[in-house]
């Protein structure tokens, strides 16, 4: 079987998200460092970009504020997934 790398921008569905609540970036990054994140507004604009990872207790932080399920987040992904080994 042939192995197929799938790449998945958690950044795109924050973006999302994001407009969803019509947040502004730095309105998610001041949310999210009330709830103890120490991400920069910069580091957050990285991540919706793809250009950076994010680390896993932001991602916690990130559900709570934009108030998505990692359902959610996660459903396409796994049906690409299902999708390309078929």
């Amino acid at each position: 079987m042939t192995k197929i790398i799938l790449d998945f921008s958690i950044g795109e569905k924050l973006r999302h998200y994001r407009s969803l609540k019509r947040y502004s970036q730095m309105d998610v990054v001041r949310e999210a460092n009330l709830l103890g994140s120490t991400m920069s507004e910069s580091t957050y604009s990285k991540i919706e970009q793809g250009t950076r990872n994010i680390f896993a207790s932001d991602l916690v932080i990130l559900k709570i504020v934009l108030g998505f399920s990692y359902e959610d987040l996660f459903t396409d992904f796994e049906k690409s997934i299902l999708e390309a080994y078929k």
